[in-house]
């Protein structure tokens, strides 16, 4: 049996006692008619005697911990009482982080000197817990040296790193894959200030894409996702897009994705109409265009904060191709694609084969 001890100073500031944390569900809207509004409210009782309870770590964005529970929660206040403070009152807009505690889950563990602890919390005193670890056996964690806790699966634990989950892995540079994000689950894509959208996991297999693409068109998305094998699923969706002008476009397609969250392939086969162009490109020869597409994409996490990821669109019956590929450097909240893409045009459109690129573009995602 390991014994292992901390020490903290805890330093409580009135001003920073002002704002507390309130995770951030606020509302969410596509360009037209999609939008969603999350709001928590609860009533806790706690008493400092409490063993294999829950509780919450908050830790305020000037350092401040707080640990004890949530008496109220509402929009722009919360009721707290800390277990050294007492109750306190505050606003809700300073706060770094926040995590609920149940004993024999999985967490991960931050002390303040910067240790790291990750296993299962067998058991809590008024200023102890018991956590059990899988490379130091059984340790006895002083709740006052705590910084911050997280939740984890088990399973994200790799070689002593947490590979956090976050709602982008099941997304390549545009398209998603066809596994599912997941009911409440969302998250915003903004790429070189043109393309702009949010994708929200409505139900546990239906979720839907919405934005704009500036100057020219608004476009809407849903789609559904199942598994349907081990490492195996599949999804079904539609696009519909208003363009600047006159033209508008539909497409339906099929996916199947193969692997994890963290490693997998995606193939696509869909098929697309762009109808009333005759007055947007000044001519009375085309009225539509009709088009089958394919695309292969793939990701490939090689570390908690570093994937690899390709994107390739090719529509056989016109000779167009579009290559991409490039670097996706991951957070918790924010995510960043840094990427290259090559377009190809067949002379059977221009009347001679035309490349263009490398182009390179740069996309930000946020996890709401």
């Amino acid at each position: 049996m390991t014994h292992a001890g901390f020490s903290l100073t805890f330093v409580y500031s009135p001003e920073s006692m002002k704002s507390i944390v309130h995770r951030k569900y606020s509302a969410l809207s596509f360009a037209f008619a999609l939008f969603f509004n999350f709001t928590l409210s609860q009533e806790i009782t706690f008493s400092p005697s409490d063993t294999l309870s829950f509780y919450h770590i908050i830790t305020l964005k000037d350092g401040t911990v707080l640990k004890g529970k949530i008496m109220m929660q509402e929009r722009q206040t919360i009721q707290f009482q800390d277990e050294m403070i007492g109750n306190l009152t505050f606003r809700t807009k300073n706060v770094s982080s926040m995590e609920k505690v149940e004993p024999q889950e999985h967490y991960l563990i931050t002390m303040m000197n910067g240790t790291a602890l990750h296993g299962k919390i067998i058991n809590r005193k008024e200023n102890e817990i018991t956590v059990e670890t899988a490379n130091l056996g059984i340790v006895y964690v002083d709740m006052n040296k705590i910084k911050t806790i997280k939740n984890i699966t088990a399973g994200n634990m790799k070689d002593g790193k947490y590979w956090f989950k976050t709602d982008v892995d099941a997304h390549y540079f545009v398209q998603p894959c066809a596994i599912p994000i997941g009911s409440g689950s969302a998250y915003f894509q903004n790429t070189m200030a043109l393309y702009n959208s949010f994708h929200v996991g409505i139900t546990s297999n239906f979720s839907c894409v919405g934005g704009v693409i500036l100057p020219v068109a608004a476009f809407i998305s849903p789609h559904a996702n199942f598994k349907i094998a081990q490492n195996v699923h599949a999804g079904l969706g539609i696009i519909a897009a208003d363009i600047t002008g006159s033209p508008y476009a539909g497409a339906a397609y099929g996916q199947v994705t193969f692997g994890n969250r963290n490693a997998h392939v995606s193939f696509t086969g869909g098929y697309g109409v762009l109808e009333g162009i005759t007055d947007y490109y000044y001519t009375t020869k085309i009225t539509s265009i009709e088009v089958g597409v394919i695309s292969i994409s793939a990701v490939k996490r090689f570390s908690p904060k570093y994937a690899l990821i390709t994107e390739n669109w090719i529509t056989p019956s016109e000779g167009i191709a579009i290559l991409t590929g490039g670097l996706r450097l991951l957070g918790e909240k924010n995510s960043w694609d840094f990427g290259i893409a090559n377009v190809s045009i067949s002379h059977h459109i221009t009347g001679k084969d035309i490349s263009i690129g490398p182009i390179s573009f740069l996309s930000f995602m946020r996890n709401l």
